[in-house]
C-alpha cells in the first residue's frame, strides 16, 4: 500500500493561500536548507562498501542527462534485480532514451510514467519517447504525475524504480516515499541528480540515515538504494 504522504503535485493544485502555505513555503525553505547542507554523495558513504561503484560520469548522449557511467550502474540494479520477475518503474521518461535501454535490459515490464505537462516535457518529448520505444513491448507508458500513478499502481510490487523527474527535495523524497514502499524487499530504487540538484541531494542524504535502505551502487550523480 502506499503509506500517506504529501503529494506536491496535489498541492500546488490548492487555493493560493494554502498552496503558499503547505507547498510553496515548505518548498523554498526546505530547498534553502538543502543548499546549505549540500554534501557530495561520495562523501557521505564509504564507497568501499559498494556493490556497484564507478568513479567518473562517463561520456554525454543526445536527448538524456544520464551519462555512460550513470547509466552503466543503473543498468547492473536492472540485472541485480531480475530474479524478482516484478515490474520496473521509471518516474521521468522525457525522450526515452533511459527508458529504452532499460527495457532493453529486461523482459520485465517497465512501467514509463511521465505526464508530459509543464516542466516535464512536451508534446514532441512524447513522440521522441514513443518512437524510440516503438519496438519494446514490455514498454507501457503511463500518463500521470508520479502521485497518481503511484495510486493507480498501489496494489503491485515492484523490482526496480529509478526516480529522474523533478529533483527538488519535496518531489524526491515523495517519490521515495511512494515508491519506496512498494518496493519488494531487496528491491532498488535509484536516483539521478543526487550531486547536481541540492534538493535531490537532500533526500538521499536522509535515505541514507533512515535504516530502512541501504546503498548499492553509486556513480557521480547517480545513487543506488536497496531496500532491507
Amino acid at each position: 500500500m502506499v503509506k500517506t504522504s504529501l503529494d506536491p503535485n496535489q498541492l500546488r493544485k490548492l487555493s493560493r493561500p494554502l498552496r503558499a502555505l503547505t507547498w510553496r513555503l515548505p518548498l523554498e525553505l526546505s530547498q534553502l536548507a538543502a543548499r546549505l547542507t549540500f554534501t557530495p554523495i561520495s562523501r557521505c558513504y564509504d564507497t568501499g562498501l559498494l556493490k556497484q561503484y564507478l568513479p567518473a560520469r562517463g561520456a554525454t548522449f543526445e536527448d538524456t542527462t544520464v551519462t555512460s557511467g550513470q547509466r552503466e550502474v543503473l543498468l547492473r540494479a536492472v540485472e541485480a534485480t531480475e530474479n524478482f520477475d516484478l515490474p520496473i518503474v521509471e518516474l521521468g521518461a522525457w525522450r526515452g532514451v533511459t527508458t529504452a535501454a532499460i527495457a532493453g535490459a529486461t523482459r520485465r515490464l517497465v512501467y514509463a510514467v511521465d505526464p508530459y505537462s509543464d516542466a516535464s516535457g512536451s508534446n514532441n518529448d512524447l513522440r521522441i519517447m514513443h518512437d524510440r520505444t516503438r519496438g519494446l513491448d514490455n514498454v507501457k507508458h503511463i500518463r500521470m504525475s508520479s502521485g497518481d500513478a503511484a495510486r493507480t499502481l498501489r496494489q503491485e510490487a515492484f523490482s526496480l524504480v529509478f526516480v529522474d523527474a523533478i529533483h527538488d527535495y519535496l518531489n524526491t523524497w515523495f517519490d521515495f516515499k511512494v515508491w519506496g514502499s512498494l518496493l519488494t524487499p531487496g528491491g532498488m530504487i535509484a536516483f539521478h541528480d543526487v550531486d547536481d540538484h541540492a534538493g535531490a541531494n537532500l533526500a538521499c542524504r536522509r535515505i541514507l540515515k533512515s535504516g530502512r535502505f541501504v546503498m548499492w551502487g553509486y556513480c557521480p550523480n547517480l545513487a543506488v538504494f536497496q531496500r532491507k
